[in-house]
């Protein structure tokens, strides 16, 4: 290549071989100067355009890279769920079982209760629950890896020991109850079914065993005026409601476990045969029909068909 000041243009002489003829190419300076300006400015943006590539591509990369951890900590996160919600569906059928063992002795204290007026729990039972639906919180920064706290779930798996072992003891414990209240629902039947309060009120005419002439009085009369309520002293059926001679008005009731009682002279009667009563239900009036000197209640009770002393079986 020939530089020629003078007419500012390049020479390019090109030779193949030794016999070749010498062929010459002229380029101006200015022209040299585009074309060399031109490969500069094609090699700087091919420079950059590879180096923005290059930067493009690594951070595609952290992208990817930064979806998948957030995909790990998806599928971390509802595998943890997924473990979260049967522990709490096994606890809460188990607080279920439980809540029928404790209602069981709901039943029996209100009972207790309602017999002595005293003793057992004031409020429902309740077995304490805790929140079992509480988030599980994702750390906010991105970068960071993501690990389950293991705290919530030790919570559950101490709840499920404790309700194991609650399990493992209420079926003996329910048998013992169920034993117990079938004995007390037979006592509170057989107290019912037992004479055991008073049939009217009123004054004390005559006791039990008193001579009278050639016989025996078999009851207890209590003096009161015409009309005044008399009460069956415990629950049965009527087996005889009417008129029976020197009784006049009369009423049997027989209670079962061998006792029957007797209301007689009464003035009014509300019962018929077969009726079945409650304890302290209102069956007739006070009155002074059949052989009576006034108006009073002639009340006996048997047991097994024998006349026992009513002040017996009296509160």
């Amino acid at each position: 290549m020939i530089f020629d000041r003078k007419n500012k243009h390049f020479t390019i002489l090109v030779l193949s071989d030794e016999k070749s003829k010498i062929r010459k190419f002229s380029i101006s300076f200015n022209l040299f100067r585009f074309i060399f300006v031109f490969l500069v400015i094609i090699l700087a943006s091919t420079t950059l355009l590879v180096f923005n590539l290059i930067i493009t591509h690594q951070q595609l990369e952290n992208k990817i890279a930064e979806i998948e951890r957030m995909e790990y900590k998806i599928n971390y996160k509802e595998i943890e769920f997924a473990n979260l919600k049967e522990k709490t569906e096994e606890i809460q059928a188990k607080t279920v079982i439980l809540e029928n063992y404790l209602a069981e002795v709901e039943d029996l204290d209100k009972m207790v209760r309602d017999i002595t007026g005293k003793g057992g729990y004031e409020e429902e039972v309740v077995i304490y629950n805790t929140d079992l639906n509480a988030n599980v919180e994702i750390e906010n920064d991105p970068n960071e890896m993501f690990y389950y706290s293991f705290a919530y779930e030790e919570g559950l798996d101490n709840i499920d020991a404790l309700l194991d072992d609650l399990l493992s003891k209420a079926p003996e414990l329910s048998d013992k109850l169920s034993q117990d209240k079938q004995h007390m629902e037979d006592h509170i039947y057989l107290m019912e079914h037992t004479p055991s309060m008073w049939p009217t009120w009123g004054m004390i005419t005559s006791l039990f065993g008193e001579r009278r002439g050639s016989h025996i009085h078999q009851g207890l009369d209590i003096a009161n005026r015409t009309g005044t309520p008399v009460s069956t002293t415990a629950s049965g059926v009527v087996l005889f409601a009417g008129w029976h001679g020197g009784f006049g008005n009369k009423v049997i009731i027989y209670h079962g476990f061998d006792y029957t009682t007797v209301y007689a002279h009464l003035s009014k009667i509300y019962v018929s045969v077969g009726d079945e009563v409650k304890q302290g239900d209102v069956i007739g009036t006070v009155g002074s029909t059949g052989y009576s000197t006034g108006p009073h209640l002639h009340y006996e009770v048997m047991v097994n068909g024998v006349n026992k002393n009513p002040m017996d079986f009296l509160p």
